[in-house]
């Protein structure tokens, strides 16, 4: 299972080599499994075959033990997730138990005594563990070998040094090998973890980032007896590149929609810049063109590389019942009037071009059940999974029959047609929409 960096950092060295020892020792306990299941499986056809069934049996309990481990160590749940937590005691019990009832088949018997003396420990060897596991392993191998040599008629003692010292080297073998492992191990483990650790940081700073951008958005529309306003961004990315605000100016509202080429830290950096742009010149949105013209400095003075940010101003008159909007390449300004909606296109470059610049500016009177939408391409650039465009025409379509909807609702009716236009398909771009609705003229 791979761990994520969280998991890798909060992972100690020594339960990283557990983890390296146990992936190793999983593979090789299968291979072993399968040898015992075979071996056993020709055993017990030749007991049977001369007749000797109570030795038989012993092979018989084998093959029942060595099957549902071999069968269990596939699944993850129950008595499989149960091995597979305690893998380490398992592998010693287990071949512990195998020789034990190997020379419990045949207790007199030197040939059956020296391939179990023998033979068997060297199979060990294919484990990794700790040193007092792999003792453990080797000392209780080596102490069943000691007491079966002790029942055996003559050669007791030559087959009780045998226990001992061919239990030993293995035992020997098995320490290094562990022990290289192990270094190995922690020497790809410190690395991943250093790697982990930085990447676990850069996460916490965009997450700290995307927190600090989204406040920088309003945390709720202006209390306006006059107008209904409600917005929302969604980023595609933990930083995103779109902004939107609202300003109070006397008796007038202005409606700022921005959106920085691209996303993400970069393109945040450059939206904070713009934002705290529009803070300041706040009081001179009374002529938004002017001020699109001054960011449009700031965008393409303050950056060694090319920037561009798309911008729209609508500013509300309550006054003078009219409604200004200013543009510097933003996607068109959707305005219902007297039940009919339509894009307002204005052409003009965006902020930040090297080329002559000039912003786009219309003024036009306002009433009552007017409807404003400003919006960022991530909505109409929207694609599903045949690769179709969502469109502004499906924008238009909706606020065309949004009669009597609130502006939250109308926000709400956009933002979740586009989520069901998408479908499965990922979020590509940020969306941002405001919707504004004249109550009262």
């Amino acid at each position: 299972m791979e761990l994520s960096a969280e998991e890798i950092v909060a992972t100690s060295d020594d339960r990283a080599v557990r983890m390296g020892f146990d992936a190793r020792n999983l593979g090789w306990f299968r291979v072993m499994l399968m040898l015992l299941i075979a071996s056993e499986a020709i055993l017990l056809i030749f007991r049977l075959s001369h007749g000797q069934n109570f030795r038989a049996l012993e092979k018989v309990i084998g093959l029942a033990i060595n099957i549902t481990l071999l069968r269990s160590l596939g699944k993850e749940m129950g008595l499989g997730g149960f091995l597979k937590r305690h893998l380490t005691a398992v592998i010693i019990a287990t071949m512990a138990l195998m020789s034990l009832l190997g020379f419990i088949g045949a207790p007199r018997s030197v040939d059956n005594a020296i391939m179990l003396t023998s033979l068997f420990p060297w199979f060990m060897t294919g484990f990794r563990m700790a040193s007092v596991e792999l003792t453990l392993l080797h000392g209780s191998l080596a102490a069943i070998s000691f007491i079966n040599a002790l029942m055996l008629p003559k050669e007791n003692a030559p087959m009780c040094a045998a226990a001992i010292f061919m239990n030993a080297l293995p035992l020997a073998f098995n320490l290094m090998a562990s022990r290289r492992m192990r270094r190995a191990i922690l020497n790809v483990w410190r690395e991943r973890k250093i790697h982990a650790s930085e990447v676990v940081r850069m996460r916490d700073e965009l997450q700290y980032a995307r927190e600090i951008q989204l406040s920088m958005l309003p945390e709720a529309p202006p209390a306006l007896d006059w107008i209904d306003v409600a917005g929302v961004s969604i980023p595609a990315t933990e930083v995103g590149g779109d902004y939107y605000d609202y300003f109070v100016v006397g008796d007038r509202l202005a409606i700022v929609s921005g959106d920085v080429a691209g996303h993400g830290l970069a393109a945040g950096i450059v939206l904070a810049t713009l934002r705290s742009g529009f803070t300041l010149l706040r009081d001179s949105l009374t002529d938004p063109a002017r001020v699109l013209r001054q960011l449009h400095d700031l965008v393409a003075e303050t950056s060694r590389r090319r920037t561009l940010v798309t911008c729209a101003v609508v500013l509300l008159d309550h006054e003078k019942k009219s409604a200004t909007i200013s543009s510097a390449g933003h996607p068109p300004v959707i305005i219902r009037r007297n039940g009919v909606a339509e894009p307002l296109e204005l052409y003009a470059p965006p902020l930040g071009v090297r080329l002559n610049f000039d912003v786009a500016l219309r003024e036009i009177p306002m009433k009552a059940g007017d409807i404003f939408v400003l919006h960022t391409d991530g909505i109409y650039e929207s694609t599903n999974a045949s690769g179709e465009s969502y469109g502004i025409e499906r924008i238009v379509s909706i606020v065309s029959q949004s009669q009597g909807a609130t502006a939250t609702q109308l926000r709400d009716a956009i933002v979740n047609d586009v989520d069901r236009f998408r479908g499965g398909e990922k979020q590509r771009d940020d969306i941002t929409l405001v919707v504004a609705t004249i109550v009262e003229c």
